[in-house]
């Protein structure tokens, strides 16, 4: 919880508004306070604890749950390291990248996985925050926005399939070139 934790981190980003934001919090804390006195456990620092509603947390206080990255368990389980042995380039993507996507969503994830075997990554990405620089120190080798111009998501969603069509042309369109 607090101004970096799950409510302010995400709730923004799935629609609350800042008023929505404090009360999401508050309940975060909340749940932070009863399993401390009822079960003698501070969650409050646990990296991940407080996504998904506070998931994570209620896991390991409940459970007795290990966290680990979701993508790394997707990784694990389709054998990722293995499939990319005779790789030249790996293409990935998500929606936005942005600093958010540092702390383990699917582009990073990828990346660090296939920087430990020398692999080039290339993210295609309907868009590209500001902060992404630290994305290359990551593993990222190139990020592509998809979108052409400078619209709406209400009006480009529609032309989603057509920009990404456009950007995944230009970037054979380039590997080519260097192959000759």
């Amino acid at each position: 919880y607090g101004p970096t934790g799950a409510s302010h981190i995400f709730g923004p980003q799935k629609g609350a508004d800042p008023a929505m934001v404090e009360e999401l919090d508050r309940g975060v804390i909340h749940l932070c306070e009863v399993i401390r006195r009822d079960l003698g456990m501070d969650l409050s620092e646990v990296p991940g604890g407080g996504a998904a509603g506070a998931m994570g947390a209620g896991m390991i206080a409940f459970f007795g749950s290990r966290l680990q990255m979701g993508i790394e368990t997707v990784l694990d389980t389709v054998g990722f390291d293995q499939t990319i042995g005779d790789a030249d380039l790996i293409l990935t993507g998500e929606g936005k990248i942005d600093g958010q996507s540092l702390r383990g969503k699917v582009v990073i994830g990828v990346a660090r996985r296939a920087a430990r075997q020398g692999k080039p990554v290339v993210a295609v990405v309907g868009g590209a925050d500001y902060d992404v620089e630290p994305a290359y120190g990551e593993g990222v080798t190139a990020i592509f926005p998809i979108n052409r111009l400078p619209q709406d998501f209400s009006v480009i969603r529609a032309h989603s399939r057509e920009n990404l069509t456009f950007a995944m042309d230009n970037i054979v369109r380039m590997l080519k070139a260097f192959a000759k």
